[in-house]
């Protein structure tokens, strides 16, 4: 072990009982850094409409029905790559400010700082190979934090996912002149007095078209992923009564026996037109081109229809 080495892994030492206590977050600093994070994500990363928006723009996609599959892809990874972007200064802010927030990482900075400030190294070489141990000494240290930090991450990205396809799929209807009706935007209790649940995210053309008759409705639930999350769409059908439930996913692995089971029970399967052509025999699977050209336009000229 070199000078450098013993004299990082000496302040390690001396904070060795203390480090033990951060091991895992007691509940009092897990609870305030859950707060500060919060917080912080708040104020420095857009909620997904706005990102996606600025996607939308900074990328200029330019959209059409007859490639909307491929439109729905661009979109989604546009407002990724820019979500990623505020992400990771998102990430710097934080671990730039645990010190400042919180006593023992503080304590544990300024020992390990003031120790390598004390080195007073002037050749390069021997700087960052110093540097790279102190700061992985004072990064082990507040790895609890780190990993909530990342926990947090993680969670926040499965819901962002779903909610940058939901509102791609909403600007897409607005950008078509599709007229359609969310739960988010007129109330859940609204959708609970048709008897209908948290797992329906949008109507066609509307509620009160839903209300004079819903098998000239469309009825639609999201999920970027089906996974074993298809169920609950199932359940919906069954205590809703609908007659069908347009299912839109970004899912490109779906087995024929998932398949089978959905059109059971009245689920319309909407994928990515390349995920239609493999499942081109089962009829309860159409794809987005067909779904933006066909289905929908159906059901508004039979609302346009009834009102003149």
């Amino acid at each position: 072990m070199g000078i450098l080495e013993f004299k990082a892994s000496k302040i390690i030492d001396k904070y060795e009982k203390k480090m033990e206590n951060i091991i895992k977050l007691n509940r009092e600093d897990e609870e305030k850094f859950s707060t500060f994070i919060k917080k912080s994500r708040k104020e420095l990363i857009l909620n997904p409409k706005l990102t996606f928006l600025q996607a939308l723009e900074k990328n200029k996609i330019k959209l059409s029905i007859s490639s909307i599959s491929q439109n729905i892809r661009d979109l989604r990874q546009s407002s990724y790559d820019l979500f990623l972007e505020q992400e990771n200064h998102f990430n710097a802010y934080v671990l730039k400010n645990i010190a400042d927030n919180f006593s023992l990482p503080n304590e544990i900075l300024s020992s390990i700082t003031k120790e390598f400030f004390e080195l007073k190294i002037k050749n390069y070489d021997d700087f960052k190979e110093s540097f790279k141990l102190y700061f992985g000494s004072y990064a082990g240290a507040i790895s609890p934090y780190i990993y909530a930090l990342c926990l947090s991450n993680t969670n926040a990205r499965r819901s962002r996912s779903g909610k940058t396809f939901e509102q791609i799929i909403y600007y897409l209807y607005e950008n078509f002149g599709f007229s359609y009706d969310v739960q988010a935007k007129i109330g859940k209790s609204v959708f609970s007095s048709l008897r209908l649940g948290k797992v329906v995210d949008s109507i066609l053309p509307s509620v009160d078209a839903f209300k004079k008759f819903r098998n000239k409705c469309i009825v639609g639930s999201m999920k970027t992923s089906l996974r074993e999350r298809w169920q609950e769409v199932v359940e919906e059908t069954t205590r809703s009564n609908l007659p069908n439930i347009y299912l839109l996913t970004c899912d490109n692995d779906i087995s024929s026996s998932k398949i089978q089971q959905m059109r059971e029970h009245n689920i319309i399967l909407v994928v990515f037109k390349e995920v239609k052509e493999k499942l081109k025999d089962f009829e309860s699977v159409i794809s987005f081109e067909y779904y933006f050209s066909k289905e929908i336009p159906s059901i508004m000229e039979y609302w346009h229809d009834k009102s003149n």
